[in-house]
């Protein structure tokens, strides 16, 4: 038998490039035209698991908003994801529509944020050494989900803002991706080994974008942020979030930067990893459990980017400007 050629010759015959290009964006797998995203997408918990624990979640509802994605260039949100958007909302179906309308749209025209979310990729896995993430694994006493980011090296000059939203958001979706609704969410965030240098690293224009997904599009109950170790300059952080914050988000912030045990009226050290004087195990410990959980999920993060680029709220499609620049940097592999 002849040895493999080293690369993967490209078939330059038009009928042939789409799928050539489908299997290489999907590790080597070629879909064709009527096998749907839906069938390609699977979550870590089923329709029924969410159902279970909130039954306002009816098919009317799901079968309401499929029809309305059908009109924007998505006919086969998975179901589970329907439910996420529509129990983010409360269940009002307006409001879900809008959550819905921000999801997509940002997700579809901030690349910097929510394209090549694949955490083998050396600069993701350069910023997963300069930051740490951790998803408490004990609901606190609220039922609430604590997702914990803080810097592991404190040099400015390692800092990528961009790279720090795009996995905090990926830590977002791979919990909800395991987990399905819940309660809500609380982002505990330590800057300790934040300096003066990180704030020339901040980008203006993709903190306005995030924090617009954080409050109008990302599909969780957020019930609060917590600043732990707050530094002498939070007033200047604070100072250039402000113009982009609602009162609701801005009224969930809460400063702690002495004594830690200040935390402990809001979260119990029982539901808070040892560095904070609690019960559950360290952040580094979690952190890597988190890096594991990301590398396994880089086919759900692939597919769920090649869904929202068709999205088009005016029913144009978007999608087709930026599949071949993408794809074409998959060549280098």
């Amino acid at each position: 038998m002849a040895a493999p050629p080293p690369y993967w010759p490209i078939p330059w015959k038009s009928s042939d490039l789409t799928k050539w290009f489908a299997s290489r964006l999907h590790g080597g797998v070629a879909f064709t035209k009527d096998q749907s995203i839906r069938k390609r997408m699977r979550f870590g918990h089923t329709i029924e698991d969410s159902r279970k624990k909130y039954p306002e979640i009816t098919d009317e509802i799901l079968d309401n908003l499929q029809k309305w994605a059908n009109d924007r260039g998505l006919p086969n949100i998975p179901k589970e994801q329907l439910a996420l958007f529509t129990h983010s909302c409360y269940f009002d179906i307006e409001a879900t529509r809008r959550c819905m309308n921000v999801y997509y749209s940002i997700r579809a025209t901030t690349p910097e944020l929510f394209n090549n979310r694949d955490s083998s990729l050396e600069y993701l896995q350069h910023s997963l050494r300069t930051l740490e993430f951790a998803i408490l694994p004990k609901l606190d006493q609220n039922g609430n989900w604590i997702i914990v980011q803080r810097l592991a090296d404190p040099r400015p000059s390692q800092y990528i803002f961009n790279d720090s939203l795009k996995l905090l958001f990926m830590s977002y979706d791979a919990n909800l991706y395991t987990n399905g609704c819940s309660e809500g969410y609380i982002l505990l965030v330590d800057m300790a080994n934040t300096r003066f240098g990180h704030l020339t690293r901040l980008s203006i224009n993709s903190l306005r974008k995030a924090l617009e997904y954080v409050q109008e599009g990302i599909p969780l109950r957020l019930k609060g942020i917590y600043v732990v170790n707050a530094i002498w300059f939070m007033d200047k952080i604070i100072a250039i979030m402000r113009p982009f914050m609602k009162q609701e988000l801005f009224e969930m912030i809460r400063i702690y930067s002495d004594d830690i045990s200040d935390l402990y009226s809001h979260i119990p050290p029982e539901y808070l990893p040892k560095d904070y004087g609690g019960e559950l195990d360290c952040i580094a410990n979690l952190h890597k459990a988190h890096c594991m959980k990301l590398d396994q999920l880089r086919n759900y993060f692939r597919e769920e980017e090649i869904l929202f680029r068709n999205y088009s709220p005016n029913n144009v499609r978007i999608a087709s400007k930026q599949i071949m620049p993408d794809a074409t940097e998959n060549l280098k592999d």
